[in-house]
């Protein structure tokens, strides 16, 4: 690691220390020697803690393609005379300015990732991300294991493919099925009326084999996104533990992991949103850009950010604001593994994220820049505890 890489590795684990308050003296004066040598440092490190900022590169981040931008920096590394690309070196600044919040998402860190592995890694206990896996119920009983190589099955009147057009089994004098991902599993369903859905880890949807009469119903846990075909007078109806949600055609997502609050997020078309457990409540209309919370006592509404709202479908994890129970609850669920977090751990709040291809100790480096140990086992247990 070159010598400048060092120094901005150690610059943003104090920043990060910093933050979190847990400069030693002798940390404290390191940092402040750096600030004081040039007015960029300060700049620097005012940006790192400014929310506002942190929050904006985070979401330039999310925009980039980090591995084409990776292989960039390699070339230009090797010919350092030929940095010249303003797209490059916008990219490299908005790196630097939030390297020390966004360890596992900026493109600086992953050098160091590839050239220092991390305690855990060195004793090759990692774990993979989750992939292709869910199983099938047919209302025969009949359960179905679908094959990993496949992304996607097809529902048709009387079968059901995989996405290539392979067979999965026949559906003749069948109903209804379930699919289910478990933990470390996720899945794409294309529905008899070529409504598209994607299951996230352990959830499950409950569909009939073909949509008849004036409605179109599913019910579904977990978190599942939807793109629904428009189908004039026919409603699509997705119920889970405590909601029901009626659309005609629209893109919106259901996070029903939380029974006793399930967030649905709107990203295209309008969402009629109402609940099954309290009916004095009155329903709520969804314009794109807005999700409801719907809880026991009242169905509140608010604006959000879809890119960070919806990360998952686009492959990444967006741990912005999120505790770290939180963050801990989704690691679970995309890589199968049991936390157990130490009482005095404190409840942290993140910023940023990482994409989620990548393996667990990769995800772990956002502990350890948080001075939180953690020891994760061959029995996939994760164990949290503060240093």
């Amino acid at each position: 690691m070159h010598h400048h890489q060092e120094e901005v590795s150690r610059i943003s684990f104090l920043i990060r220390k910093k933050i979190n308050d847990h400069l030693t003296d002798t940390e404290e004066k390191e940092l402040k020697s750096w600030i004081s040598q040039s007015p960029k440092n300060k700049e620097l490190y005012d940006r790192c803690l400014n929310t506002a900022e942190q929050q904006q590169a985070f979401r330039f981040l999310q925009n980039i393609n980090v591995a084409a931008a990776w292989q960039d920096l390699k070339l230009q590394e090797e010919k350092p005379q030929k940095i010249n690309s303003p797209k490059l070196l916008q990219i490299v600044g908005y790196v630097a300015a939030c390297l020390c919040i966004m360890l596992t998402t900026a493109v600086l860190i992953r050098r160091n990732q590839e050239t220092a592995p991390t305690a855990q890694q060195s004793v090759n206990v990692d774990y993979k991300p989750a992939q292709n896996k869910a199983t099938i119920r047919l209302s025969n009983g009949k359960h179905i294991s679908l094959d990993n190589n496949h992304e996607a099955i097809i529902i048709k009147s009387n079968s059901i493919t995989y996405n290539d057009g392979q067979k999965v089994t026949s559906t003749e004098e069948l109903t209804s099925a379930q699919i289910t991902t478990p933990r470390g599993g996720y899945y794409k369903v294309i529905l008899p009326d070529g409504t598209k859905v994607q299951l996230n880890a352990e959830s499950s949807m409950t569909y009939p084999l073909a949509f008849k009469g004036d409605k179109r119903e599913v019910s579904i846990s977990g978190e599942v996104y939807f793109e629904v075909t428009p189908a004039r007078n026919k409603p699509f109806i997705v119920h889970s533990s405590t909601q029901v949600v009626e659309v005609l055609g629209t893109t919106f997502n259901i996070n029903a992991y939380d029974n006793s609050k399930v967030k649905t997020s709107l990203v295209e078309g309008k969402v009629k949103v109402y609940s099954k457990t309290n009916s004095s409540l009155a329903p709520k209309f969804l314009t794109p850009g807005q999700q409801s919370i719907c809880a026991a006592s009242n169905i509140a509404v608010k604006a959000i950010e879809l890119e960070t709202e919806l990360a998952w479908i686009q492959g990444k994890f967006n741990f912005d604001k999120k505790t770290l129970k939180e963050v801990m609850e989704e690691i679970s669920r995309w890589y199968n593994i049991d936390v157990i977090i130490d009482k005095d751990v404190p409840n942290i709040e993140f910023f940023g994220g990482t994409f989620r291809n990548n393996n667990l100790s990769t995800i772990l480096t956002l502990l350890e820049q948080n001075d939180i140990s953690y020891t994760l086992t061959e029995d996939r247990k994760l164990y949290i505890k503060r240093l």
